[in-house]
């Protein structure tokens, strides 16, 4: 059984004409790329295309231009295919990206979103005051360390981004980048400088995140299709508040993306395929985890659209087998035994019944039934005093196995 991950590539990705074959084959790629042209307020596809510009290469046009391609790959994959993801995660700017395709952002307060916060970052990088570099050979405690030793005087280097246990990149004032550079290479480390001129994901930006953060006040979230998993703690997004607090925080915190990467893999993807430019999120995961299948749209398109067939017609169980199963597995912390009698004894006798007459009939299940076996998981849940982990844990579950977007399920079972 296919459970697939989306990854969505961040800023570094980006190449000259990379939306160009795209719009010449998806009629849904090209009102996208027209509709952002209109909110950006320049042509998309025009400045991704202009070969002798450097644009493109800069954080303000940069991070729409990679959204904008992301995003409209995974709609035209949408239109085509029963896309329904068992979770994803996107790198840095793409988690905005993962929100998007979700439904939890609107494609256009995304996309305004981005824009200030490319705009506000291409400004800190003017002062050309900070660098980062990826870090190869050493182990993250060794190189977490060396940051900690150097961060002294208001001078800070740290890490930035947790890509896998063999690629960390640190991030901070020059000089500092530098000493951390030397130290690590006397212990067989070996750096790459990134091109990059702001210490990103840092303290150091907090000038643009307050900025940033401003604008966030007026944007309204909504429950998501499937789980996003955030790059400050490495947890799917609960509700619309942690949504919020995450974002606060993006600029100023790491990327902790090889546990983000886990925490899909503990639920049982097996697939993972890389939606925007380039390779570099494939490359990430084949490194740290050969054994999962992983793909990039832009070089393995044939492999994903077998793989998006394979998952079209996959059978699913139905949403009263998925809440029998989970009310099951969730452990009771109820000593009475009438409360756990009545509380879940019952309804779970009334989710077999149905599920076997179901079955007996041979129909599909009708939203009503739906309805009913998430409210009786409810009370299930609730007498068994499930933590609000647990509860939420067994929704997403539930959308991942039944193929009902996470939004729906929610609509009917609050956190307990």
């Amino acid at each position: 059984m296919i459970k697939l991950g989306i990854m969505f590539s961040g800023q570094g990705s980006q190449y000259t004409g990379m939306g160009r074959s795209l719009a010449n084959t998806s009629a849904i790629a090209r009102r996208i790329f027209d509709q952002a042209s209109d909110i950006l307020g320049y042509d998309l596809n025009a400045m991704m295309d202009q070969t002798e510009s450097d644009r493109l290469e800069q954080t303000e046009y940069a991070q729409p231009a990679i959204f904008v391609y992301s995003y409209a790959w995974y709609q035209t994959l949408a239109e085509e295919f029963y896309l329904t993801p068992s979770c994803g995660a996107g790198h840095s700017l793409g988690e905005f990206t993962a929100l998007a395709c979700a439904g939890i952002l609107s494609f256009d307060e995304a996309l305004r979103l981005i824009q200030k916060r490319g705009i506000s970052m291409q400004h800190a990088t003017e002062s050309g005051f900070g660098r980062m570099a990826a870090i190869k050979g050493v182990h993250v405690s060794v190189i977490e360390e060396v940051c900690a030793r150097l961060s002294d005087h208001g001078q800070l280097v740290q890490i930035s981004n947790y890509n896998s246990d063999d690629q960390i990149v640190i991030s901070g004032e020059s000089q500092q980048v530098q000493h951390a550079i030397g130290l690590l290479a006397k212990l067989g480390g070996t750096a790459y400088p990134l091109h990059v001129s702001a210490p990103f994901h840092t303290p150091y930006m907090n000038s643009a995140n307050v900025e940033f953060a401003e604008a966030l006040q007026h944007v309204n979230f909504a429950n998501g299709s499937w789980p996003v998993i955030s790059n400050v703690d490495a947890q799917p997004y609960r509700d619309k508040e942690h949504v919020r607090a995450g974002l606060e925080s993006h600029m100023l915190r790491p990327v902790r993306w090889s546990e983000s990467i886990a925490w899909m893999l503990r639920q049982g993807v097996n697939v993972l395929v890389e939606l925007g430019p380039r390779s570099a999120l494939r490359n990430t995961v084949r490194q740290a985890y050969p054994h999962i299948r992983t793909f990039s749209i832009d070089h393995d398109y044939d492999e994903i659209l077998e793989i998006l067939r394979v998952l079209q017609h996959q059978s699913r169980p139905t949403v009263t087998a998925a809440c029998l199963s989970m009310a099951q597995l969730i452990p009771n912390r109820n000593s009475s035994m009438d409360e756990y009698t009545s509380g879940v004894i019952h309804p779970c006798q009334q989710l077999m019944s149905r599920n076997l007459h179901m079955q007996h009939e041979g129909r599909p299940e009708t939203e009503e039934e739906r309805r009913e076996a998430l409210q009786l998981l409810r009370g299930i849940l609730r007498t068994k005093r499930a933590t609000a982990e647990e509860a939420w844990d067994c929704y997403i579950q539930i959308s991942d196995q039944t193929g009902l977007p996470l939004s729906a399920v929610m609509q009917e079972n609050a956190v307990v």
